[in-house]
């Protein structure tokens, strides 16, 4: 998974930009990491936005990235629980799609 780290401060982010929004200074580099992360939070959709309501009920998640210091907002198709450790599946649609492992 790429990430772009900040050559100035610690920023890291998942997207990439022109210049750190930390700092201001900085640019942003890419870096590749294990996509393998943790569950740190999530909520179940039930009432979806149009666009998903095929899909409801699904879970978002907040994975914590296990090599950097970084979180991704990712959809699961399984049940998951704080903690759970979790695997990047698929990119759909520019959405990061994590299975539970």
């Amino acid at each position: 998974m790429k990430i772009f780290k900040c050559n100035s401060c610690d920023y890291v982010s998942v997207s990439s930009k022109y210049t750190c929004p930390q700092c201001r200074t900085g640019k942003l580099e890419a870096q590749e990491v294990s996509p393998i992360g943790t569950v740190f939070s999530f909520t179940d959709i039930h009432i979806a936005p149009a666009e998903f309501a095929d899909i409801a009920p699904y879970t978002i998640a907040l994975i914590q990235l296990d090599e950097a210091n970084v979180k991704v907002t990712a959809r699961m198709d399984d049940p998951v629980q704080i903690g759970d450790k979790a695997d990047l599946d698929k990119m759909e649609n520019g959405a990061y799609l994590y299975k539970k492992l």
